[in-house]
């Protein structure tokens, strides 16, 4: 139980023990009035209310009665209208968080909630035989978060990868693939080889009815087409895996959309078996459905007159082959804002047939906008943003800066340092300028902005770590006994508060699929720190067990930035 949780703790034991409220009446929330020095607050409503007096009076009557060691976490408990506000006690606080991030370092944060609980998470989803554009990063990182946050609280995490491999391209896809039957390059470089010589296979005239041949050998699961199609599969998951290699991504399981094309069939007709769809010539229709709103759904179809799959009817199938093989608590998608009706009608669907028990949550991904705030992935722009680009070019930006900010400081570096800490302050402002917004939100690509050393963006966190380790190692070795009762300034206990605060907040950033919850609380930490650092001297502190102190609390700070950068998939260098 984390410093917060046994703070929590103390204060539910002290109300119970006046016997004057029921567990079930002991709702402690942040306090409601402005200007009031306090962590906690019990409203007092109901409780007065079920003894017939006064809220007011109920909350000054407990005031009175409640009483805590000076050993407690709590300071005191005071009556203010009709709520009792509680303090923290400083002298305990401050031991006990450093005590909690001391013992448990990379696992400080962490929990067991989710034990024995499966979590599936669906996202980045790129298609076959296509480079990954600057939009798939919104999906990709977001999703992979989602994981790495889920994964702390202890949940059994299935990372998904579902590519789409029924593009209508796909047949012209195959045709280029048989007759150059070669690729020049490696990664993206080697899928544009790809693109580019479908676009010139694609001049022919007689193209169309090419494409459409291999489209139908496809479909009908001829077996030269099957091995055109694993071959262009093997490629594209090799050229995609450098990118996911520098994003921190990995995946459990990597399915193609065809994978749960016989699954679909099954879909189909248990839909018109049990009256979820009715006939239409050869097209199952589903009508006057209504999602678990109450909401009517438009109509759709199950399936084309030829009785082939349907996208959703493919996605439906998916939800069926997950339940049955990991039963998970969760399937989790994390999909692009445009495709929520989709989903609502697949939940709907897959419910209704008891396909599962698991909740389904569409997490919606808004889109990453160009400076002119038009998305440089759309078709009116006449060069698409790839993903491999983007990266180099956080790289090649952030590498200007280092050397620029190492010039300034006079701070060695070789040139592998910079190349490799480049890399990392590069990709991490990439990932980090799409993970402090709420995913439904659109992004602009701002490099002023992402790569400011000042702000809210990911070089400051990396900053502040690594200006924490650079403490650390002026520092030198730090008294592993220490007093913490000495933490008594404000910027002090500011600090560690938010310190305190990293293991609800990974599970609030759970509950509500939002990443930025996790940015939100690294920005307020790196802040935090900033002011510490300026008011309270480390290395030169009044007396030797407020430097212990000090630096048992540096060491807490980089331990726990580390920990919420992880949680992002974004590296914390030491030198900076």
């Amino acid at each position: 139980m984390d410093t917060f949780a046994r703070f929590e703790q103390a204060i539910r034991d002290a109300l119970l023990d006046t016997t004057l409220i029921p567990a079930d009446l002991i709702d402690l929330v942040a306090p409601k009035a402005s200007g009031v020095q306090a962590d906690l607050a019990l409203p007092c409503f109901r409780a007065a209310k079920l003894r017939g007096i006064n809220p007011a009076q109920f909350a000054q009557t407990l005031a009175n009665v409640l009483k805590f060691t000076p050993e407690s976490l709590v300071l005191n408990a005071s009556a203010l209208g009709a709520y009792v506000n509680f303090s923290l006690n400083p002298v305990t606080f401050a031991q006990s968080v450093l005590h909690d991030i001391s013992q448990r370092k990379a696992e400080y944060g962490r929990s067991n909630r989710g034990q024995n609980q499966a979590v599936v998470v669906d996202y980045s989803s790129p298609n076959i035989a296509k480079r990954m554009r600057v939009d798939h990063i919104r999906s990709t990182m977001i999703g992979q978060a989602i994981v790495n946050i889920y994964r702390a609280l202890g949940y059994q995490v299935v990372r998904m990868n579902h590519w789409g491999d029924y593009d209508p391209q796909l047949g012209i896809s195959l045709a280029a693939m048989q007759h150059f039957q070669h690729r020049n390059g490696n990664g993206e470089s080697m899928l544009a080889s790809l693109e580019q010589q479908t676009q010139q296979y694609h001049a022919d005239d007689q193209v169309h009815d090419l494409a459409q041949a291999w489209a139908s050998k496809l479909t009908k699961g001829e077996p030269q087409a099957i091995k055109l199609l694993q071959q262009l599969v093997e490629l594209s998951l090799t050229a995609n895996q450098a990118n996911y290699r520098r994003l921190g991504v990995a995946f459990d399981v990597q399915h193609c959309e065809s994978f749960y094309a016989r699954e679909a069939q099954v879909v189909i007709k248990e839909a018109l078996h049990y009256q979820i769809a009715q006939l239409d010539g050869h097209v199952a229709v589903v009508k006057d459905l209504l999602d678990e709103q109450g909401k009517a759904l438009p109509t759709l179809l199950l399936n084309r007159s030829d009785g082939s799959s349907l996208y959703i009817t493919r996605d439906i199938a998916a939800i069926k082959y997950r339940e049955e093989l990991y039963q998970p608590t969760k399937i989790i998608y994390v999909v692009k804002q445009a495709q929520e009706l989709h989903f609502r009608q697949a939940f709907t669907i897959s419910k209704t047939l008891g396909y599962t028990k698991a909740d389904l949550a569409h997490v919606a991904c808004g889109m990453i906008l160009g400076p002119e705030r038009r998305s440089p992935s759309g078709a009116r722009f006449s060069t698409m943003i790839y993903l491999e680009p983007l990266l180099d070019e956080a790289c090649t930006r952030a590498k200007a800066v280092i050397k620029q900010k190492a010039l300034e400081a006079k701070i060695p570096f070789s040139s592998t340092e910079i190349n490799e800490i480049a890399e990392q302050v590069g990709v991490g402002a990439v990932i980090y300028h799409n993970l402090q917004h709420d995913p439904a939100h659109d992004v602009v690509v701002d490099w002023e902005r992402m790569l400011a050393f000042d702000g809210n963006s990911s070089t400051y966190l990396q900053y502040m770590h690594a200006r924490c380790c650079s403490i650390l190692r002026d520092f030198g070795r730090i008294p592993q006994n220490y007093d913490g009762r000495v933490l008594t300034h404000p910027a002090e206990q500011a600090l560690l508060k938010e310190l305190a605060r990293l293991p609800q907040v990974i599970v609030d950033a759970a509950e509500r699929y939002a990443p930025f919850v996790v940015s939100d609380w690294l920005y307020a930490t790196a802040k935090a720190f900033a002011i510490f650092y300026d008011s309270c001297s480390v290395l030169k502190a009044e007396t030797l067990a407020l430097r212990a102190a000090r630096g048992q609390l540096v060491a807490a700070t980089a331990q726990a930035l580390r920990n919420g950068l992880g949680l992002l998939s974004i590296a914390a260098p030491e030198r900076m």
